[in-house]
């Protein structure tokens, strides 16, 4: 069995764990982030579902940078500490497929498409809630890269990935989004997502 699938599988397995973190995890560094307790708790779970959506991107090479490393953008708008974070916990991630990560935070005004001067990155993921529709589906279609964002309706507004929660957390998947960014996820990923169309 792949890497990826086995990391696929062991999220579905361990969705009662996901589940009690999302219920009762982390009033303190919800005060330290200034988010709402469901904000703060889609935050930590997507932080840790976004390396399996990561790993099951089919052409992953051609998201990587100099020395095969993949660029991720933790990005924001207004809570930096937030972002800050964030970037921390994915910066604590090994690799991706063999692939370390390189992790940067940026306010979402500079990754808009007609300021991003540094290439493009490999990977996004949106640290703070209420970024507009318009950025969050620019950002994939001009970057051509996954843009994950753990925060209610962000993937229905445009994102390529994100959470479904309801009696199971699941990644939520916009099929549509991710044709228009050229992204194709691997078929065992999106048998256990939940498809937005």
């Amino acid at each position: 069995m792949s890497r990826g699938r086995v990391l696929i599988t062991r999220l579905a397995l361990c969705w009662p764990l996901l589940l009690g973190v999302w219920l009762y995890g982390g009033q303190a560094v919800a005060e330290r982030t200034g988010l709402w307790p469901e904000d703060e708790q889609r935050l930590r779970v997507g932080l840790k579902l976004f390396p399996a959506c990561l790993g099951a991107l089919e052409g992953l090479e051609r998201h990587l940078g100099a020395g095969d490393v993949l660029h991720v953008v933790v990005v924001y708008e207004g809570a930096l500490d937030t972002a800050r974070q964030a970037a921390q916990v994915l910066g604590g991630v090994a690799s991706v497929r063999d692939h370390p990560l390189r992790v940067e935070t940026l306010p979402a005004h500079e990754l808009d498409a007609e300021r991003w001067r540094r290439g493009p990155p490999g990977a996004v993921f949106v640290a703070t809630p209420g970024l507009s529709s318009g950025q969050l589906r620019a950002w994939s279609r001009e970057h051509g890269v996954l843009v994950f964002s753990p925060f209610a309706g962000d993937v229905e507004r445009g994102a390529v990935a994100g959470l479904h929660v309801a009696d199971r957390i699941l990644p939520l998947v916009n099929l549509g989004q991710a044709e228009r960014a050229g992204i194709r996820f691997r078929s065992f990923f999106l048998q256990v997502a939940k498809i937005h169309e």
